[in-house]
């Protein structure tokens, strides 16, 4: 049983991760566990609340372990934090920092964020130190299932009794629209209570109101009206026209008779010539599909309508808040073809991709490849290109080659689902394209893509929602929930009397509110529980209908059916939100509820002509085609292309500059011939006889790979405050660390070398790295370098730097564009400000190899001169920028210290400093005019 639940489990405990955060597998594991045993028999009570319990309990040991937490952690910590023995101080700390909030969509908050408000700014205090200002409309609170609770605004409404402002006045739709939509609301509101089974019965609009006392009434509101009126062949349309069908029928048979009724409905809007808006300036624009807004709940209903849309030849899109890429038909196809092309060869696999329907080989084509040998292995031949590809350049650029050479895009264009297709398509290429920099090869980006498709019902992030495919002018078939906000001119709810009641039979447990505003789990829901979960289910189905029935500018379409349930033969319309504006009750039969209707068009009709029109559902529903638009003018012929921009502007670097650095003879005799730990990894050291007598940095092995190690170890350490208050911690963190680069045999090697590292004091400062402040680990630089030769640097750097010591000559090139680079550290120290570059070239094995004049050397053998100077004028022009007319390049700039940090036991500790001197400064604001850009005609 727990093995069955497990996959709905996982979706419950992964509900409450926040991205970017990622909770491990076994943490998931742990609440599909937890989510599992809740859904054990009703004689299991006891274990499910136990094991439920420590569940929690031990989940929230294992997130603290590995420092993972999400928004709901965030929000339990400050809860606890508020209320506990340094609340008080904290809620200062905080009312100093905001003493003002304000949050809007008020009615969508949860109970521990208005707990968190109130307990900061205790709402019925009215405190004239601080504000909150909330804002929020009850009435469109439909947000239950992400945590939005509508007592909470009840109680914060109460505590802030006295001072209410309200809106009055609608500033988005006509007036016959506005009075209507307040005349369903106004008859229920003024409607005695009802019963509603075992829960004391309530009345009211929205179903608050009891014993004379409704927190949450329906007021009315004025219109300020339009000056345009929509307009159909028989004149002024109605602002509301409700289509009914009084046979009871089953919840899908409605569903698909009023997908019909709706998509015919809006065939002959666009049909009919005279369908347009008057205005008294611009005339009467034609109606067109992009005015059309369809209301739906779910992504069933969207379907219904979207085929019914299609049989007469009109296109939409789909707009949904809940709906994942992962569910798609595209996302299985893109799976089968991945795998295809990662393996080739495999004929299973490469037949099964070709014909899925996103590929869309026709019949003939599939069996020519299942029977000629030669189409087959062109087939094959094309997928190794693919694969080729994606190796070379990633999965983005391989999708779209495919996209081109099948041939997609112009073959879907001929379906009515084309244009869904391509965007599905490319958006999947999209989130593949980003997983992949996470991932490492092609069958761990396949197993991301399985895992997604697995668990699409549960969308993890904004990026994983369906876009929408077009901006055409299309009709837009909208769920409720995402149109909160919105406004169309016609807007048509086609599925009004829908619902889903709380059954026992569907439903195992019920969700509590206590009156402090805590939600609790009932296990075992008595008859009353369930009655009373109706009762909100039903509150929150009014507040719904109201969201879509307040969408529209112009007019609305609303479709009424008779529902049952399963096999019965009883009608259920009661229990929904558009029977309850009628005034049902149990006893309805379809002569009631045709009653019902006509007095509502009675009243309708007693305020006015045009304000609500009932009409009965046809027996038979036609399919009426509506052709394309004309064809469209042909764009005009383009303008010629004349612009003159820079053609060889590009990024440059140091090591651009010194590529190609001819330094044999400069280096010394020893190791002549041997690369630098900074460029290609250098030929092998002879092996050591005796490795144990060397201190750890001399074993430690060179080469380019060692050095970017030991680099990344440092910026590590640097997060770390270079401060080792816990080996055995460190330890761990650099055991890991060396078995992840390849280097786990070096753990003791490595350790005790940084320890000696972070214990030596650089000479020019007498401080340790943990003893320095304001630091900028690998601070990134950007130069503009227009035309710039590397002679004059070359040149510059020659008269300045190393003490005249021979180096070898810059290749000859030029720089025309930006020059960038990133220094390993740029700190403050003594109120000067220094550049710190971390050096791990084998110089020598003993510390004479590291004298003064051996690190000069190898500093003009490497032209770390020219990135010296290039770093100094970095930090140079940072400080000129932030201090500006303060700054003092003789009191702020230190200067550069290279770090040789193999020399540590030298009597200098490896260090070469190259200081800010009168010279230097002199070399800087000649780099400054090298470096200027100069006009270009661009």
């Amino acid at each position: 049983a727990l093995h069955r639940l497990s996959r709905e489990g996982l979706r419950e405990a992964r509900k409450d991760a926040a991205p970017p955060v990622e909770i491990p597998d076994w943490l998931d594991g742990l609440g599909a566990l937890q989510a599992a045993i809740a859904q054990l028999p009703s004689p299991c009570s006891a274990l499910r609340r136990h094991a439920t319990t420590h569940i929690a309990q031990r989940l929230g040991e294992l997130k603290s372990q590995v420092r993972s937490f999400s928004f709901a952690d965030s929000l339990a910590r400050l809860d606890a934090a508020l209320t506990g023995a340094q609340g008080e101080r904290l809620r200062a700390a905080l009312l100093k920092r905001y003493p003002v909030a304000l949050i809007d969509e008020f009615q969508d908050t949860s109970p521990q964020q208005y707990r968190l408000f109130d307990a900061l700014y205790r709402c019925a205090d009215n405190d004239p130190d601080h504000a909150l200002l909330l804002i929020g409309d009850p009435k469109q609170s439909i947000y239950r299932f992400r945590g939005a609770d509508i007592y909470s605004y009840l109680r914060a409404r109460a505590a802030t009794a006295g001072r209410h402002y309200s809106l009055n006045v609608n500033h988005r739709s006509t007036c016959e629209l506005v009075d209507a939509v307040n005349l369903l609301f106004e008859r229920a509101e003024a409607r005695a209570s009802v019963s509603q089974g075992d829960p004391p019965g309530y009345g009211g609009a929205f179903l608050f109101r009891q014993h004379g006392l409704d927190p949450m009434p329906f007021r009315p509101v004025s219109a300020n009206d339009l000056a345009e009126r929509f307009h159909v062949s028989a004149g002024a349309a109605p602002a509301i026209t409700v289509e009914h069908d009084l046979t009871v029928r089953s919840g899908e048979a409605s569903r698909r008779l009023f997908a019909r009724r709706c998509a015919e409905r809006i065939a002959g809007w666009l049909l009919d010539p005279q369908a347009g808006f008057d205005h008294p300036e611009t005339g009467r624009p034609r109606l067109r599909p992009g005015d059309i807004a369809v209301l739906v709940r779910t992504g069933n209903e969207a379907r219904l309508v979207r085929r019914e849309l299609s049989r007469r030849g009109l296109h939409s899109v789909y707009l949904s808040e809940q709906d994942s890429i992962f569910e798609t038909d595209e996302a299985a196809d893109l799976l089968r073809l991945l795998r295809a092309i990662a393996a080739p060869n495999d004929a299973a696999l490469l037949r099964t991709a070709l014909a899925t329907g996103t590929i869309g080989l026709p019949i003939d084509e599939l069996e020519r490849i299942a029977k000629d040998a030669e189409c087959f292995d062109g087939y094959c031949e094309q997928l190794r290109r693919l694969k080729q590809l994606w190796s070379a350049r990633g999965v983005l650029a391989m999708l779209r080659r495919g996209l081109h050479e099948w041939e997609l895009p112009a073959r879907w264009s001929a379906h009515i689902d084309g244009e869904r297709r391509l965007t599905n398509v490319l958006h999947l290429a999209e989130l593949l394209q980003q997983a992949s920099t996470e991932l490492d090869g092609e069958q761990a980006l396949i197993r991301w893509l399985a895992s997604r498709i697995v668990d699409a019902t549960e969308v993890r992030a904004d990026d994983h929602l369906l876009r929408l495919e077009s901006d055409a002018d299309l009709i837009r078939v909208v769920t409720m929930h995402k149109s909160k906000g919105l406004e169309y001119p016609v807007v048509c709810v086609p599925f009004a009397s829908g619902m889903r009641p709380v059954t026992r039979q569907k439903t195992d447990h019920v969700v509590k509110p206590d009156d402090a505003g805590k939600r609790t789990i009932e296990l075992d829901p008595s008859d009353r529980d369930l009655a009373q979960a109706d009762l909100e289910r039903l509150r929150e189905d009014l507040r719904l209908l109201y969201v879509a029935l307040t969408r529209a500018r112009h007019a609305l379409w609303i479709g009424f059916g008779l529902q049952k349930i399963g096999n019965a033969a009883q009608c259920v319309t009661h229990l929904s939100a558009a029977g309850h504006l009628l005034g049902a009750t149990a006893s309805f039969e379809p002569q009631d509820w045709h009653a019902a209707l006509t007095a509502l068009a009675r009243d309708a009709a007693a305020r006015g002509d045009g304000r609500l029109v009932l009409e009965p559902v046809p027996d038979r529903s036609a399919v009426t085609h509506v052709p394309p638009d004309e064809a469209r003018a042909p764009l005009a012929a383009g303008q010629p292309y004349c612009a003159d921009f820079e053609r060889h502007w590009a990024p440059a670097s140091y090591s651009l500059l010194t590529r190609d650095l001819d330094s044999a003879g400069f280096a010394p005799a020893q190791i002549r011939g041997r690369a630098d730990d900074e460029g290609p990894d250098p030929e092998p050291w002879p092996a050591l006889t005796n490795p144990g007598t060397l201190a750890p940095w001399y074993q430690f092995p060179g080469g380019a790979a060692s050095g970017d190690f030991v680099h990344g170890l440092l910026e590590w350490l640097d997060r770390e405050d270079f401060a080792l208050d816990d080996p055995a911690a460190l330890r761990e963190k650099l055991v890991a660390r060396c078995q992840r680069a390849g280097r786990g045999a070096w753990v003791d090697t490595v350790h005790a070398w940084l320890l000696a590292l972070l214990d030596t004091r650089l000479p020019t400062l007498g401080a340790r790295l943990g003893e320095l402040r304001s630091r900028i680990p690998e601070m990134e630089f950007w130069m503009p370098a227009s035309h710039l030769q590397a002679s004059r640097v070359d040149a510059l750097c020659r008269e300045t730097l190393l003490n005249g010591v021979a180096r070898p000559p810059l290749p000859a090139r030029q720089l025309n564009g930006m020059l960038m680079g990133f220094a390993d550290l740029v700190f403050e120290h003594g109120g000067r400000y220094w550049v710190l570059d971390y050096k791990t070239n084998q110089v020598g094995r003993d510390p004479g190899a590291f004298q003064q004049g051996a690190l000069e050397a190898e500093m003009a053998r490497h032209r770390y001169d020219v990135q010296a100077a290039l770093y100094l004028l970095a930090l140079h022009r940072l400080l000129r920028t932030r201090l500006g007319g303060a700054y003092v390049p003789a009191q702020h700039l230190g200067g550069a210290l290279y770090w040789f940090v193999r020399g540590i036991d030298a009597p200098n500790r490896g260090e070469y400093a190259i200081r800010a001197d009168d010279a230097v400064v002199r070399l800087l604001d000649s780099l400054d005019e090298a470096f200027e850009p100069e006009a270009t005609p661009w």
